[in-house]
């Protein structure tokens, strides 16, 4: 399948890459297939593209969590399990919506609201964590800081 992007230009993927949201993303919920692109092509960095298969435009700048916040914590009830179709944790990715603002180094991430990826089933949903430490904008590069 080939897909455009505005970081990457045309892609030629494989069907077993691609994600299927099946409600969407909130506030995208008409785009339900995705492909999760790593920001460095040699595979060197947190960051990654959630870019969707439909409209080049259509693109969220993710992070891996947890090499900035190694004590965050994603619980999954049985519902989202279910829905998501995972059977072992280890095939869970979990991922945060990232807005590196006017610096990269005053980048935010969205703690309160992870996306979560059966790699496995490639199944993906956005969730909303019920906990009051999470921010929506939280500042990823001074937390990483304080815990060094």
């Amino acid at each position: 399948m080939k897909i455009q992007t505005e970081q990457f230009g045309e892609l030629e993927l494989e069907d077993n890459r691609l994600l299927t949201f099946e409600r969407g993303i909130p506030g995208f919920e008409e785009e339900t297939t995705f492909v999760l692109l790593p920001a460095d092509p040699a595979g060197d960095s947190p960051f990654f593209f959630l870019q969707s298969t439909e409209h080049a435009a259509i693109s969220f700048f993710m992070a891996d969590p947890f090499v900035f916040l190694p004590n965050y914590e994603v619980k999954l009830d049985d519902t989202l399990t279910g829905q998501l179709k995972l059977e072992d944790p280890s095939d869970a990715i979990v991922l945060v919506t990232v807005t590196p603002n006017k610096q990269i180094v005053e980048a935010t991430a969205n703690l309160k609201a992870p996306v979560i990826i059966n790699n496995k089933q490639q199944l993906g949903k956005q969730i909303v964590l019920n906990n009051a430490n999470y921010q929506v904008k939280h500042p990823l590069f001074q937390q990483a800081a304080k815990q060094v």
